[in-house]
């Protein structure tokens, strides 16, 4: 058994070992109560949970119960880090801050005076919305894995989704200088420019087919619901319990 010190240590330093050891390092994590990590007083970056699996969208009929899907947008994966309301900071999967950004209200996202961390994607590659124009320039939340300071290590998929609906509701429609707008596959939140992913648990391949007629939709993020957060020390952290199901494109096809 080793040491809370020790293990401290270890995630404090954990991007500055090789993977090897890093491997070593955690199969001796899994001994001791992963709790110990909970407190996120101080800025660290955590890698934010991806799926790194494809599967070819026609199997997608034979996915089992126990999985929610979400719409997989076509931007750049994104983890803020808001510290209170005091600022935030806004960095990519490889963490590293994100270049050409527009700057949006995050800090009124946060309900408490402690560190939040949301994951998300934040669309920066001018692709078309549901009503055919320019969508560009928006964060939607898919996860969140900071909350109240508590790094929620250990919380499921489901029970941190639910997280995100009592935070921001369910509302799919919002007033802008621009009109009324009503959206099939996001929700709105009070602040402008951010959105939350809706989930699913069945039709997987209808729903497929219908969001990839819209541009900015790329496919379909596939998540065991039951599946626990375990801390982001590495970039496959937390790749295991998630699949993906993407359209075929000039540059991608499974």
């Amino acid at each position: 058994m080793i040491s809370f010190r020790l293990s401290r240590q270890l995630y404090l330093c954990a991007d500055e070992l090789s993977p090897i050891e890093a491997a070593i390092c955690l199969s001796q994590l899994k001994h001791i109560d992963m709790s110990i990590f909970s407190e996120y007083k101080d800025f660290r970056y955590i890698y934010p949970p991806r799926a790194e699996c494809a599967i070819d969208p026609s199997t997608l009929d034979d996915i089992g119960d126990g999985w929610i899907a979400q719409p997989k947008y076509n931007g750049s994966c994104a983890v803020v880090f808001i510290e209170g309301r005091r600022g935030y900071k806004i960095y990519n999967r490889h963490g590293e801050e994100l270049k050409l950004q527009k700057p949006i209200e995050y800090n009124h996202l946060n309900d408490s005076e402690g560190f939040m961390v949301l994951c998300g994607e934040y669309l920066n590659k001018n692709k078309k919305g549901e009503d055919g124009h320019s969508f560009n320039h928006k964060f939607i939340i898919w996860d969140i894995l900071v909350w109240k300071g508590v790094y929620l290590i250990g919380k499921t998929f489901e029970e941190r989704i639910t997280i995100i609906h009592e935070l921001f509701g369910t509302n799919r429609s919002c007033v802008t200088q621009e009109g009324f707008s009503i959206f099939n596959h996001l929700f709105t939140t009070s602040i402008r420019d951010v959105f939350v992913v809706p989930s699913y648990n069945s039709d997987f391949r209808a729903l497929y087919k219908e969001i990839t007629q819209t541009d900015v939709y790329e496919g379909l993020v596939l998540k065991k619901a039951s599946a626990k957060l375990e801390a982001g020390f590495k970039e496959n952290n937390n790749s295991a319990w998630q699949v993906k199901a993407r359209k075929r494109t000039k540059n991608y096809g499974f």
